[in-house]
């Protein structure tokens, strides 16, 4: 299990990779532009994020992890964000804006050849792919809720989490069953949940006094890494989510995403 994240520990917003303990932690950019939702690509070589570089907008790059290499992907007109790769590195799914409204479009490995596959107003955000590649899940307002559809299109289902706010889902490897997602609880702290298909609903796995948000899995389908936010800081935590035990994993930095 490797990390890629972002963090300010330069002084500005800057994208790294490390092992899993924060031991060994590369500096991938060193321009300072805003970086957003890193993802890997499956074989590892490469990590997929968006980033304001060069543009007053959001356009996706990977860089090369033993390299250090930049390119970029999709620069569309219009915003191109939150891009992931499909488990079998073939495809890209992301949000882009360039025919108005924010949709689901999928395109090759390249960023190329773009399919749209949602047609709505909504604002969506946080494509995930099944474990399969068959399905995406995704978040959508009014709420945001969770959505699932196929890959190959259709009409969004609503997943039933339970909960008014949900986002930010990330689709187990380890155990296909279960999406983790951003929750909204009582008195407007945000905590990590666990949708599990089998119960159909969601419920809420992490047991922190601040803000728990950004999950993403581990490979063995029982941890995951999220930020764990405050006023003053933001640091990368391990959670059990069958114990609710939580252990942070950052020191001395300020990661923002995993």
């Amino acid at each position: 299990a490797r990390l890629a994240f972002v963090s300010r520990r330069s002084g500005r917003s800057e994208l790294y990779t490390s092992d899993l303990f924060l031991g060994e932690a590369k500096q991938l950019t060193r321009d300072g532009a805003h970086v957003l939702t890193p993802r890997w690509a499956p074989d590892g070589g490469r990590v997929v994020y968006t980033s304001y570089f060069r543009s007053n907008a959001p356009d996706v790059f990977a860089s090369n992890v033993t390299t250090g290499a930049r390119e970029t992907l999709i620069s569309f007109r219009g915003t191109n964000s939150g891009a992931r790769f499909s488990p079998d590195g073939r495809q890209l799914a992301l949000i882009m804006t360039g025919e108005g409204a924010p949709d689901l479009y999928i395109t090759n490995s390249q960023g190329r050849a773009p399919s749209r596959k949602t047609r709505s107003d909504a604002v969506k955000s946080s494509p995930c792919w099944s474990p399969d590649g068959s399905q995406i899940v995704f978040a959508m307002e009014p709420g945001p809720q969770l959505y699932l559809m196929s890959t190959a299109g259709g009409a969004p289902q609503r997943l039933v989490t339970g909960f008014r706010y949900a986002a930010e889902p990330d689709w187990s490897r380890g155990n296909p069953q279960k999406i983790a997602c951003t929750v909204r609880v009582d008195g407007g702290k945000y905590q990590i949940a666990v949708y599990d298909f089998a119960a159909g609903k969601a419920e809420v796995v992490s047991k922190a006094s601040f803000d728990g948000v950004e999950p993403s899995w581990l490979p063995d389908g029982r941890h995951l890494v999220y930020t764990a936010r405050d006023r003053n800081s933001s640091v990368l935590s391990v959670l059990d989510t069958e114990t609710g035990n939580s252990r942070r994993i950052s020191v001395g930095s300020t990661p923002r995403r995993t």
